[in-house]
C-alpha cells in the first residue's frame, strides 16, 4: 500500500511534469486504467503464443472464462445479434468494479468524485444514442415532438434523464457507504473511550474489526451489486433501441437457413 503522503507526493510531482495538478480521484482513475490495459496487453501476448489444440491454463483459462461471461451476459440481456458489444461491457465491468473497491488500497475512491460517474454515465447515454441514430435514422427525432410539437422541452428532459439518475444512484451508494462506516466509526470510538478511559488509546478498542467488514461489505459486495446493475442497465436500454424487425432478421440470419 502506497503511504498517503508519498501518493500526493507522486501527485505533485507528475502534476509538475505534465503541467496540470491532477486530483486523487483522477490519478486512481488514471491507474485503473492502466492496470486494466496492462492486463489485456499481458493476456493478449500469452493468449498469442498458446497452442490452440490444448486447454487453456492459468491466466488464459480465466480470461476465456471472463470472455465467455461478457458474451452470455450480453445474449441473456440484449439478445442475438449484440455480439461486437462482449467487449465494451468487459471494459466497463473491469473498470467499474476496480472503481468500487478501490478505496480498500488506501488511495482516493473514484466513484466518490461524482465526476466519475457522471461520465460513465453521459459513455452510456451517447452509446444508446448513436444505437437509436444508427437504426430508426432520422425517425429517432420524431419522439422529441410526441405526441404533439409543444412536448418538445418536456421529450427533451425525459431523453437526457438516464445521465441523471444513473450518475446519482452510484454516487448516492458510494457516499452512503462512506457515510454509513463514518457514524459506526465515531460511535465505536465513543463507546472504546467510555470503556477504556483512554482518549489516546481507547478510540481503536472497538472500531477496527467491524469497520474492517463493513469496508470489505460496501466495496466487495456492494461494488459488484453496482457494476452488475450499471451494466444491466446500459444494456436494456441500448437494446430497446433496436426495432423489432430488425431483431427478427438477424435472428432468422443466427439461426440459419433451415428455420426460415
Amino acid at each position: 500500500m502506497i503511504e498517503p503522503k508519498l501518493y500526493y507526493s507522486l501527485t505533485d510531482r507528475m502534476g509538475e511534469i505534465l503541467k496540470f495538478n491532477p486530483s486523487g480521484a483522477l490519478l486512481s482513475s488514471l491507474i485503473i486504467m492502466a492496470i486494466v490495459a496492462i492486463l489485456a496487453i499481458i493476456v493478449g501476448i500469452v493468449a498469442r503464443h498458446a497452442d490452440p489444440l490444448k486447454a487453456p491454463r492459468g491466466l488464459l483459462y480465466w480470461a476465456e472464462t471472463y470472455v465467455g461471461a461478457m458474451d452470455d451476459f450480453v445474449a441473456d440481456r440484449m439478445g442475438p445479434g449484440w455480439g461486437n458489444f462482449g467487449g465494451y461491457f468487459m471494459a466497463l465491468s473491469a473498470y467499474l468494479f476496480l472503481a468500487f473497491i478501490w478505496s480498500i488500497t488506501g488511495l482516493p475512491s473514484v466513484i466518490d468524485n461524482i465526476f466519475a460517474p457522471l461520465s460513465l454515465a453521459v459513455v452510456m447515454w451517447v452509446l444508446i444514442t448513436f444505437t437509436a441514430l444508427h437504426y430508426q435514422h432520422f425517425h429517432y427525432f420524431h419522439r422529441y415532438i410526441e405526441p404533439i410539437f409543444l412536448f418538445l422541452p418536456i421529450n427533451m428532459i425525459s431523453q437526457v434523464t438516464p445521465i441523471l439518475s444513473t450518475t446519482l444512484r452510484m454516487f448516492g451508494n458510494c457516499l452512503a457507504g462512506s457515510i454509513i462506516i463514518g457514524l459506526i466509526q465515531m460511535a465505536l470510538n465513543k463507546a472504546s473511550i467510555a470503556i477504556t478511559h483512554s482518549a489516546t488509546w481507547g478510540s481503536i478498542f472497538l472500531s477496527p474489526i467491524p469497520t474492517g467488514v463493513l469496508n470489505l461489505y460496501f466495496a466487495l459486495f456492494s461494488g459488484f451489486i453496482q457494476t452488475l446493475v450499471f451494466m444491466s442497465l446500459t444494456a436494456v436500454w441500448i437494446a430497446q433501441e433496436r426495432p423489432d424487425e430488425e431483431m427478427g432478421v438477424e435472428s432468422q440470419a443466427l439461426r440459419g437457413p433451415e428455420a426460415q
